[in-house]
Parts: structure tokens; C-alpha cells; sequence
């Protein structure tokens, strides 16, 4: 069964080229289209990875991050942000939210794959073709 990653993205076009990047790649790619999604499909699916905007509907990816880390039935896994917002300031509050990780947008689709990876374990990894 192939690593299964979670995006939480509102904007279709971001969360398509992610999808279709970690997918050329050999990933499985869930989707949520808002914070309230993200986390009851973290909860229910156990991806091995998300993915998540910061200012999403419902719940933002920082109430998203708190929401996970407080509940008690969560399979541990990384947790990386990925925000258009990149003012100083923002990676720390992600990290301190209890994001494992941040990128900022635009992604660099020549390297995003491979920084996403890097959140992984080894054996998570896909291998290159």
C-alpha cells in the first residue's frame, strides 16, 4: 500500500498541483477542502502524512494542529504547513501551533516532493523512478 498524504487546501488549483505532484511521485493523495474536513479525515483515514494550509473555512490549519494534538485517539504523524501567509512571525506560530514543519507558497515543484518526503520515515518514502 503506497504512503497515503493528506491535503488540506481550500484553493482547488493548490491542493490539484500537490495532489498530482506527490502522486507522479507514488503517493496516495486524500483531500480536504477545509480545516473541519482535514480533521475528521486525519482522525477516520490515519494518513501517514498532512499537509495543511493555515487559513482555511471551518477550522484554521492552526486549530486544525491543536485539535490533533489534543486528541487522545490521533495517530501521531507529521504535520507540515504550507501558507501564502509568509510574514515574520508565521513559522514560528505554526511550530508552536504543532506543525513538524513549513513551507511557504508558491511551492517549487521541482523540490517539493522531495522536502515533503524529508518529514517522512525512510521506509514511507517512495522510491525514485
Amino acid at each position: 500500500m503506497a504512503t497515503r498524504i493528506l491535503i488540506a487546501d481550500d484553493d482547488e488549483i493548490c491542493a490539484e498541483l500537490t495532489a498530482f505532484l506527490l502522486e507522479c511521485a507514488g503517493y496516495d493523495a486524500l483531500f480536504a477542502g477545509d480545516g473541519g474536513a482535514c480533521l475528521r479525515i486525519a482522525l477516520q483515514a490515519s494518513p501517514d502524512l498532512i499537509i495543511c494550509d493555515l487559513q482555511m473555512p471551518v477550522l484554521s490549519g492552526y486549530e486544525v494542529a491543536r485539535c490533533l494534538h489534543e486528541e487522545r485517539t490521533w495517530h501521531r504523524v507529521p504535520l507540515v504547513a504550507v501558507s501564502a501567509f509568509s510574514m515574520p512571525g508565521d513559522r514560528e506560530k505554526a511550530f508552536e501551533a504543532g506543525f513538524d514543519g513549513y513551507l511557504s507558497k508558491p511551492i517549487t515543484p521541482e523540490t517539493f516532493v522531495r522536502e515533503i518526503a524529508a518529514f517522512l520515515p525512510p521506509q514511507l518514502r517512495a522510491k525514485p523512478s
